[in-house]
């Protein structure tokens, strides 16, 4: 079943003749009821192994800067509540995928991805590459397979090769849907080199995103804040930081350099507008 945010999505609609398409294609390629069955079966090897997937293809992403670009913040860091929010999509896709329901909702969907990667997608500060979708599809067949493989090689081999099948057929269904939005859309490759990438940072994300989907809380969230340069905070002074709902006091004393939660236990005001007196940090 779809979670509420996948079905908050799925209510921006694709092409009025998705349904039909996806019917077609999926006839051309011989994706059957039975494979949507299988592929029902297989939901719960999908669902452990979503996390490490979907953390792997966004390393993928940021190692490539043409898809980098759109996953960081004008300073040129790495936005990582916009990469959570699109691992977000992402999970919640693929945990719909899993399913086996493939109805007009499912279909109108993935009209509305592959259109949402174009130029004629609701974000024209967004551009994908079709090479790169067509990338992603291969990515996540390939991950499928393993995990199947994983955990059904020693187990049922028939099932494993009636799953992969399936799963394989469904793709080159969703591959067609993602790629006609592209139109006659080219965009030049510059090569550029590839970027480092921190992949717990990355994984971490992950888990929150996929904590998020299943409706529970993740045991842990950390990320980076980028406070600003070293110069931008004098010796003996301070810089309040706003993290989603935490604010924190950033302070450089004696050469050294101190997170603070900004709230007092005895006093219950700021801590931050306060001052280190000594080693001691005072309250106004």
């Amino acid at each position: 079943m779809a979670t509420p945010i996948t079905r908050a999505v799925m209510a921006k609609r694709g092409a009025e003749d998705a349904g039909r398409y996806f019917r077609y294609m999926a006839e051309f390629v011989g994706f059957t009821r039975a494979d949507a069955e299988i592929i029902a079966q297989t939901c719960p090897i999908i669902e452990k192994h979503l996390p490490n997937i979907v953390a792997d293809f966004y390393d993928q992403l940021l190692r490539y800067p043409p898809t980098r670009k759109v996953l960081l913040k004008p300073d040129g860091t790495i936005d990582q509540e916009h990469v959570e929010k699109r691992l977000l999509f992402q999970i919640n896709f693929w945990l719909r995928s899993a399913s086996g329901v493939y109805d007009d909702d499912y279909a109108s969907y993935i009209d509305y991805v592959g259109r949402a990667h174009t130029s004629h997608g609701a974000d024209l500060n967004i551009y994908i590459a079709e090479r790169y979708v067509i990338g992603m599809v291969g990515f996540m067949q390939r991950a499928i397979d393993q995990a199947l493989d994983s955990e059904l090689h020693d187990a049922d081999h028939t099932m494993e090769d009636r799953a992969e099948a399936a799963w394989g057929r469904l793709l080159m269904v969703i591959l067609e849907m993602l790629s006609r939005a592209y139109g006659n859309e080219r965009a030049p490759e510059t090569f550029d080199p590839l970027m480092p990438v921190d992949g717990a940072m990355v994984s971490g994300l992950a888990e929150e995103a996929f904590a998020e989907a299943m409706g529970k809380s993740a045991a842990l969230r950390s990320r980076d804040v980028v406070v600003g340069q070293v110069d931008d905070i004098e010796e003996g002074g301070r810089k309040i930081v706003q993290a989603r709902a935490l604010s924190v006091g950033v302070f450089h004393h004696k050469g050294g350099w101190y997170a603070v939660a900004n709230h007092c236990l005895h006093r219950g005001g700021p801590v931050a507008t306060g001052a280190l007196d000594g080693d001691i940090l005072t309250c106004p």
